[in-house]
């Protein structure tokens, strides 16, 4: 019933606010849209992403442009012009020579800009792996109305992975080359969500290095833990046993504690988890190509890859130095599996102070804030108003130093 309130109130604002398509391109636009939203009428000053435009759809909608209208464009486009009429003026109300984004600016393919007026310091949030600008959109709405924000994101398509840095510090440098296209002096505000948050971490040093200003490093929920030194195996630790199997049945506890909440709370889904488990424990390399294939089929294998790429880049990164503070946000609440959908939350942990406290050692002082939601959701309009607020501040406080 919430659903079709809100597209019914969607509807209605569409029909106040319309304006059909003037030129044929904006027209073929039109249809392209209306079929990718199953929407019935859609002007060209509807924003995609408020008509329920998502990553995915997204992805569709370039293929189709690209298909119906030969057009050599990118995801990126998309999110830097969101409505119909400044889709066609940029892209295809132009000489040919420069129709693509693509063509104009190839040094830019990661940075979306979310907010570009306002004369503030400009915010840089890095997503994480899998994540994209969209996450952003309305918490950067929650913010001053003067301040500026940026995303970092990874590749929003297959071809871009191969050519794509793979270590933190080649990651770190290309999104510092984008930001220099668009801003060459600074200073610099740079903040990152999960992973997205080393990324922030390593530009802030290396931007520093370059003698830049970086006047505010903001981090949110990007959890590291201190790693207790071992010594190697010896006959004096038993060589390390003790250790390995309490390892072992720590993991094979919380692995039950999690299924068996999974099974009584939502059965059904938790026995197909488990059946797609066993065929790929026997069906092994076919079963894996088979479900590969579906998540190329329905374009979501480029999430998987760009997280996948993410993650081996942050288990070899090394943590150095950074001589200046740190902000960080941390959610109130963890969970291991959440669907929103279906109702089912399991709530397993809350950071402790230890882990809370981890960058310390890493930083030259550091501000801890929690904030309400969980890791996924603390940018939601639910949540994220003091969390906005909170980090305006600092971006405020640091603009006047």
């Amino acid at each position: 019933r919430k659903f079709l309130r809100e597209r019914e109130e969607k509807a209605l604002l569409n029909k106040k606010n319309y304006q059909a398509p003037r030129t044929p391109v904006e027209q073929q636009l039109v249809n392209i849209w209306q079929e990718l939203l199953g929407i019935q009428q859609v002007g060209i000053h509807d924003n995609f992403f408020e008509l329920g435009g998502h990553s995915l759809l997204a992805i569709r909608l370039l293929a189709a442009i690209r298909k119906k209208l030969d057009a050599a464009l990118s995801v990126n486009d998309i999110f830097i012009h969101p409505t119909i009429a400044d889709f066609a003026a940029s892209f295809f109300d132009k000489p040919v020579e420069s129709t693509t984004a693509s063509e104009n600016n190839t040094a830019i393919k990661h940075l979306v800009p979310l907010k570009t007026g306002g004369k503030k310091i400009p915010i840089y949030i890095v997503a994480g792996g899998g994540g994209t600008a969209i996450r952003f959109m309305k918490f950067a709405e929650m913010m001053d109305p003067d301040q500026p924000v940026f995303v970092l994101q990874p590749p929003v398509e297959t071809i871009d992975v191969s050519a794509f840095p793979k270590t933190v510090e080649e990651i770190s440098r290309k999104f510092i080359e984008e930001i220099f296209v668009q801003n060459p002096d600074g200073p610099y505000a740079l903040s990152g969500h999960c992973a997205g948050g080393l990324f922030a971490f390593e530009m802030a040093r290396q931007l520093k290095q370059m003698g830049k200003k970086v006047h505010l490093l903001a981090m949110f929920d990007t959890i590291i833990r201190s790693r207790k030194k071992i010594s190697p195996a010896s006959i004096q630790n038993l060589y390390q046993i003790p250790l390995k199997i309490k390892a072992i049945f720590s993991k094979i506890l919380l692995k039950i504690n999690f299924e068996s909440f999974l099974l009584f709370k939502h059965t059904r889904h938790a026995i197909g988890y488990k059946v797609g488990s066993f065929k790929k424990l026997f069906l092994g390399k076919d079963y894996k190509k088979k479900n590969k294939d579906e998540l190329q089929s329905a374009g979501l294998e480029i999430f998987n890859e760009s997280l996948e790429l993410y993650q081996d880049a942050c288990r070899i990164y090394k943590l150095q130095e950074y001589d200046n503070e740190l902000v960080l946000f941390y959610a109130k609440e963890h969970y291991y599996f959440t669907d929103a959908q279906k109702q089912v939350n399991f709530k397993k942990w809350y950071l402790n102070d230890e882990t809370k406290n981890a960058w310390r050692k890493h930083a030259h002082s550091i501000k801890i804030y929690e904030v309400s939601g969980e890791h996924s959701t603390i940018f939601d309009p639910k949540y994220g108003n003091e969390f906005a607020r909170i980090l305006q501040s600092h971006l405020d406080i640091a603009g006047n130093n």
